[in-house]
Formats: C-alpha cells, sequence, structure tokens
C-alpha cells in the first residue's frame, strides 16, 4: 500500500512539474518564392499575410504581412524574419499559414498555404493560380 501512494505522489509530482513550464517558441527565418501554378514565374507584388504564434502571448496567433519582390533576378521573392512554427511542447504544420488574399490582390484569387516550416532557417515555394 505504501508503495502504492508513493509512486502516485511521484507521479502527481511529476505531473504537476512538467505541466507548469514555460513553453519556449521556436523560430525560424523563412526565405520563399510565390510563382504561377501555370508556367513557374514569379509573382511580384502580391501582399502575403503570414500568421504564426505570437511569442509575447503563446498560444495566440499574431499576422504580419510582406510584399512580394525580385531579388537576384528572381521575381516573387519574400524574406520574413522570427516566424514561430511551434514550441518546445508543440509542433506541427498547422502553425504557420501564408494567405494571399484577394482583396488585398484584386487580380489574384485568395490562396491559403500552410507550409511545413523548422529550423532556423527554411525556404518555401508557394503556387497560385491566375
Amino acid at each position: 500500500m505504501m508503495k502504492k501512494a508513493l509512486m502516485l505522489f511521484v507521479l502527481i509530482t511529476l505531473c504537476i512539474v512538467h505541466c507548469t513550464e514555460e513553453e519556449e517558441p521556436l523560430y525560424c527565418h523563412v526565405y520563399g518564392w510565390v510563382r504561377t501554378v501555370s508556367d513557374s514565374t514569379g509573382v511580384n507584388g502580391l501582399i502575403l499575410k503570414i500568421i504564426d504564434l505570437d511569442p509575447e502571448n503563446l498560444p495566440e496567433l499574431r499576422q504580419r504581412q510582406v510584399t512580394t519582390q525580385t531579388h537576384d533576378l528572381l521575381a516573387g521573392f519574400f524574406e520574413i524574419d522570427s516566424v514561430v512554427y511551434g514550441t518546445d511542447q508543440r509542433q506541427g504544420t498547422a502553425y504557420v499559414t501564408f494567405i494571399a488574399d484577394s482583396l488585398d490582390n484584386p487580380d489574384w484569387p485568395h490562396t491559403v498555404w500552410n507550409p511545413n516550416v523548422y529550423g532556423d532557417v527554411d525556404t518555401t515555394i508557394l503556387y497560385i493560380s491566375q
């Protein structure tokens, strides 16, 4: 009986210690390109909204935006720093979302991407139809 009580106490203590740990955000510097589906040409001037975890208020989300441009002679380039793709306790593809809103980009359809972003630096290519 004493062993069961001691084991239960140890399990409860471990659960309390583990459950009260502060989550540490995992950051990624993301480079990428937006290209057309039809011929893979880059798309300049497209306003992208990036939604990721808010490092100051986990597990809430934040939204930022970036505009695609030509970089090193390649059209459709974008770059965004400090993208939070998860925490030391939670990771997955649903934490980072890129959106091309048709209200901000009237010549393009509303498109949503959930790329698999991870590591210190990552690259992604987002394809959009016209």
